[in-house]
């Protein structure tokens, strides 16, 4: 690997790794606030917070992808894996919305949104196109 591609790579763990305690600080500050009473529209903002971070780790997935491999097939992949995270939360929350409560689906939209906001799907895709691009190679 090129010095200029080794030190992109290491500057995007950094700033997959930096992103990461950012996140845990500000949903844990506001996870306190809103245990305290005084939440008011917080929870609104985790939502939009939500959305804002899983943006953050698709683009940064979609940057270790385009890195490491430069192929639009797998930077494509990238996307539609988010997209999927997204409409399957989606989905979930609008079935406990109105057949339950969305207090029934919360958990699990949170943990669907969770792997969104983590560095998980790029690992994962990494992985999967370096063994994809290996095996196609042999």
């Amino acid at each position: 690997m090129e010095m200029k591609k080794k030190i992109l790579v290491a500057a995007l763990v950094l700033l997959t790794v930096i992103l990461g305690f950012l996140r845990d600080y500000i949903f844990v500050s506001i996870n306190q606030v809103i245990k305290s009473g005084a939440g008011g529209n917080l929870s609104t903002l985790k939502w939009v917070l939500t959305f804002f971070f899983s943006f953050l780790y698709l683009l940064i997935t979609c940057l270790f992808v385009h890195i490491l491999f430069k192929s639009k097939k797998y930077v494509r992949i990238a996307v539609i894996l988010y997209a999927i995270l997204f409409a399957i939360s989606f989905i979930a929350a609008s079935l406990g919305y109105f057949f339950s409560s969305f207090e029934n689906s919360y958990h699990f939209v949170r943990t669907v949104m969770g792997i969104a906001q983590s560095p998980v799907v790029a690992m994962i895709l990494v992985s999967a196109c370096y063994l994809e691009t290996r095996l196609s190679a042999s």
